[in-house]
């Protein structure tokens, strides 16, 4: 048998080159790069016992998650039909062409999961050429950049794979660089708040210059400290070493002082990407010139365009022909949305303008929300807003630009007019990215869909015990309340600093930065107030001293040591005070390496450029209390982010959501985050961060529902169609003035596999519409539920089976729609409302749904619910506990999950108890809550609000198209508004 670690490099070195291409037999080609016979034993063992990080090990996890992913690959099954991508049946006839066993099959299984989960695409139906334009150009810095994610930035293959199939994604909906006719196309990414877009759009960067195009525009937010963190990620990801220095000496004393990065501590590291001069040197390959640079945006060129060549091989052919497109440089430039480098970038274009006719551009439009979006109203004025206005600008001077925002927050961008070809609405693709592994997001810091009746509530169960620290009330009327607030926040940063010291000196690990966050205010004097209040109580901390000490042990034993225990996972937790006591003199020293305190305010561009060398996380370490407002609320990453002070409260959705930059990726130290955050009778931020980060993901889910094609190939849904969607899906989100300029509205609509669940009743005070409500058409619905039975279901979060008591029974279709129609809803909710009454209507006169499964949820004891007596049905009814949202929100916290997760067997048409089984009955879940602000008594009949949630069968729909069915929006009288009509089949 051969030593399994001469495996490594043959393995390696064949999966790399084959695994762009379908699966072959693996084992006779690595033993003739190996030069000995591999046997199946053999690769298992090497398998099994190599280092994680070993390059063979990797590239085969890579190799196994593109297959797994691909939606291009067709491998048959056993069966001899094509295998969807990410499940069982992939993975197996992947392994069977590996020639490969089952039982080595099982063994990766394993070791190597299937990575479940994409991106959400809603697109035009587009011309397919990047299939053939990665197989024929030049891949240099895709290949490169996917090296240095696995090399240098240890990416898990599932997140490289994502990547990979994510950028494709949007590359292939661009025009082909080398088309005759010119086309530009729009599109919009989604992603979540600090949550790795960024290394989405350098994915997308490195496969369109490899593509041909040749001039690519990035622009991020609106200050410069986040301009030029791009540029280094940049720099150091997709530019690489030889394109920073571009020919120069980086010895030469003359070029090392004028080197961005001569300091850099990831430069001197040689953790800049590298693209051999062997390979730059290539016929096809393209070198990359910087037009920006880490300390400077775009200025005036000196000879005008003079640094930006475009010189044709053949000058019989056009610009774009591949011919000339492989001997010409790609430029990029990295600018932030400002008037004045835009303009500059505009006015060197300009003079070439014939030329760049012929040019492919890519603009990348980072945060493309913020600034990018025109706000004026087109009624009143010509005029749009002066970033707006650019951007359209430097399309129209590089027509063959092709545009791609970036944003977390995208309801500004798709309420744009989307019948105004001119603006930036994403006509052409909508994609929503993936929660990423690792990320800790709303999922993480809020407790969603946690059924508290059959589990305690602790630190190990509850995010929200775990992780958040109400603040109250407003320091203009309370500051002695708020330097009390620091106080304990200051603290427990110190305290989180000496546990990372810790876990570097017990585990592999290092944390280069360890911050803390306030952010109470958008103004400078509010700024200076919080950052004088901690550093006097920095100055009177007395950290070291018994006192201090005697203060950080309590909160180590009253907080900080139970969560660790219950959530540090393999992280290493110090097992008392006393040994942590040493490492909290190294945190201290971190903390003060600049000076006496390690506050740093943040609030204009003045002073983050004065501060620059304290804040630049790239260049060294960064333990520092950072004092802000807006210019650290968007876009820029906030790295080691541990502690933050949170109580602002913004107006606008977008403004709060982005805020939030406690979100984003904790390697190593999740458990030791807190967030402060304002909670009391007046604001509660947490639960407006709940209601708002749940709405996205409402948006996600929405879009999730009409992904896809047809029958006949067609997209259920285009990008011009999502705006209904959303107005409709969120009705607390009411769109601009500019919503009458909408294309369409949604007549009917439902959808396959999901419950919706109608929680948007009338307002609190609107009893007699309640009690209507139960009289006129729940309480009869529920009549027809008199069977007892126990419905089984698999809790999602614990993966174990389970069963929901409930009374059951059958209402005729048609009943039930001569009942649904006597409810009321809030008036904002009457456009869901409406469409899916219509659909429902539509399939229940031609049969597809003849009759309901009414399901109404019972308590497990007597102590699971409160009770109400109610006498039409001679019954005492559990009453729950269910959360009305406040402010702006019109619903209900959804439904029970174990209610929703016992009813799916009835519309899948599968066996349920009580119930029987039917291709053509839905499912009706039913519950009465208590909606009452506060529920310490018993709750009487008058107190009763009810919920119905519902599902139609699953083969109700007859096609994909039949989903969802569009009407013409009748122009209002007066209005120039010209729109189209886009509908659906007839219903």
């Amino acid at each position: 048998m051969s030593d399994t670690a001469s495996i490594s490099q043959p393995l390696k070195n064949v999966l790399q080159g084959l695994s762009d291409q379908r699966p072959v037999p693996l084992l006779p080609t690595v033993s003739m790069f190996a030069g000995h016979t591999v046997t199946e034993a053999e690769l298992v063992d090497f398998v099994w016992s190599a280092d994680p990080n070993d390059g063979g090990l990797i590239q085969l996890r890579l190799a196994l998650a593109k297959w797994d992913a691909s939606a291009e690959l067709t491998v048959q099954d056993d069966a001899d039909s094509s295998t969807e991508p990410s499940t069982p049946e992939r993975r197996r006839a992947v392994v069977r062409e590996l020639g490969l066993s089952d039982s080595t099959e099982s063994k990766l299984a394993e070791l190597i999961p299937i990575h479940i989960g994409g991106e959400i695409v809603i697109s035009k139906t587009f011309e397919p050429w990047y299939d053939k334009a990665r197989r024929t150009r030049s891949t240099l810095y895709w290949d490169d950049y996917e090296k240095y994610l696995t090399e240098v930035k240890n990416w898990p293959a599932s997140l490289i794979a994502g990547l990979d199939r994510s950028t494709t994604s949007v590359v292939e909906r661009l025009t082909d660089p080398t088309r005759s006719e010119v086309k530009s196309t729009k599109g919009l990414v989604v992603g979540y708040v600090q949550s790795g877009k960024t290394a989405n759009f350098t994915g997308v960067a490195a496969k369109a210059i490899d593509a041909g195009y040749r001039l690519v525009i990035i622009m991020t937010g609106t200050i410069e400290i986040l301009r030029s963190q791009t540029q280094r990620r940049i720099d150091m990801e997709l530019m690489g070493v030889e394109n920073v220095l571009a020919g120069q000496d980086a010895s030469d004393p003359a070029v090392a002082r004028n080197l961005d990065y001569q300091q850099d501590e990831e430069w001197l590291a040689g953790n800049f990407v590298r693209h051999s001069q062997q390979a730059l040197d290539q016929p096809g390959a393209t070198r990359i010139r910087r037009v920006t640079t880490h300390k400077n945006d775009y200025k005036n060129l000196p000879q005008g365009l003079s640094q930006l060549r475009y010189d044709r091989v053949d000058k019989r052919k056009p610009l774009n022909d591949p011919v000339n497109l492989n001997h010409v440089d790609a430029y990029v430039v990295v600018v932030k949305k400002n008037s004045s480098p835009l303009k500059k970038l505009i006015g060197d274009l300009k003079p070439i303008q014939s030329g760049l006719a012929e040019l492919p551009a890519l603009i990348i439009d980072d945060e493309s929300d913020l600034a990018s979006v025109n706000t004026k109203d087109p009624k009143k004025s010509a005029e749009r807003t002066a970033i707006n206005k650019l951007i359209r600008e430097v399309m129209e001077v590089v027509p063959r630009a092709q545009y791609v925002g970036y944003t977390a927050t995208p309801f500004a961008n798709v309420f744009i007019d989307p019948d105004d070809d001119s603006d930036l609405f994403p006509s052409d693709f909508v994609l929503s990215l993936p929660r990423p592994a690792g990320y800790m997001g709303v999922q993480e810091f809020h407790d969603i869909d946690i059924d508290w009746d059959l589990q305690p509530r602790s630190v190990k169960t509850s995010n929200e015990l775990a992780f958040i620290r109400a603040i109250k009330g407003d320091p203009a009327t309370d500051p002695g309340n708020q330097k009390k607030e620091l106080a304990a926040a200051l603290d427990s940063w110190v305290l989180s600093g000496a546990i990372k010291k810790y876990r570097e000196k017990n585990s592999g690990r290092v944390f280069r930065h360890h911050t803390m966050l306030i952010h109470e205010s958008v103004k400078n004097a509010a700024h200076e107030e919080a950052a004088d209040i901690v550093r006097e109580l920095w100055s009177i901390g007395r950290f070291g001293s018994s006192a201090g000490l005697s203060r950080l042990e309590a909160l180590f034993d009253k907080d900080y040591d139970p969560v660790m225990r219950a959530r540090a996972g393999e992280e290493p937790v110090p097992p008392s005070f006393d040994v942590l006591k040493s490492y909290i003199g190294e945190a201290l020293a971190e903390m003060t390496s600049g000076g006496a305190d390690p506050v740093l305010i943040v609030n204009s561009d003045d002073s983050v450029q004065q501060q620059q060398e304290a804040l630049d996380f790239d260049k060294g370490k960064v333990w520092r209390v950072l004092v802000g407002g807006a210019k650290l609320s968007r876009g820029f990453t906030v790295e080691g982010l541990t502690i933050s002070f949170f109580r602002r409260k913004a107006g606008q959705a977008d403004t709060l959501m982005q805020a939030g930059r406690w979100f984003g990726f904790r390697a190593g130290y999740t458990d030791l985050v807190r967030l402060f955050i304002r909670r009391d009778d007046k604001v509660d931020l947490y639960e407006a961060f709940e209601a708002l980060l749940l709405d996205e993901e409402s948006f996600r889910d929405e879009l999730t529902k009409y992904v896809g094609v047809d029958e006949d190939g067609r997209p259920i849904v285009e990008p011009r169609q999502i705006p209904p969607l959303v107005s409709q899906h969120l009705p607390w989100l009411k769109p601009s003035a500019r919503t009458k300029m909408f294309n369409a509205v949604v007549q009917a609509r439902s959808s396959v596999g999901t419950f919706h669940q109608l929680s948007s009743v009338p307002s609190r005070n609107e009893r007699r519409k309640h009690a209507l409500n139960l009289s006129n058409a729940l309480i009869p619905m529920l009549r027809n539920a008199t069977t007892t039975v126990d419905l089984p279901y698999v809790d999602s979060s614990t993966g174990k089976p389970s069963s929901q008591p409930a009374l059951v029974g059958i209402i005729d279709a048609n009943k039930f729609l001569a009942l649904f129609e006597t409810m009321t809803w809030h008036p904002e909710y009457l456009d869901v409302i409406n469409p899916l009454k219509k659909w429902i209507t539509g399939a229940t006169e031609d049969g597809r749904i003849q009759d309901w499964a009414v399901i109404w949820p019972q308590a497990r004891t007597n102590t699971d619910a409160g009770f109400v007596e109610l006498e039409e049905l001679g019954v005492r009814a559990p009453v729950w506990k269910r959360k009305r949202r406040e402010g702006q929100r019109i619903d209900f916290t959804g439904e029970n999950k174990r209610n929703i997760l016992a009813a799916e067997a009835v519309p899948r048409g599968e066996e349920a108890d009580g119930l029987g089984r039917s291709q053509t009955r839905g499912a009706l879940v039913i519950s009465l809550v208590d909606d009452r602000a506060v529920t310490d008594t018993s709750p009487t009949r008058g107190d009763i609000t009810g919920l119905l949630s519902l599902r139609a069968p699953d083969k109700a729909v007859r096609s994909k198209r039949g989903l969802i069915q569009y009407g013409v929006l009748v122009k209002a009288k007066g209005d120039d508004v010209s729109v189209e009509k886009v509908d659906g089949p007839a219903m």
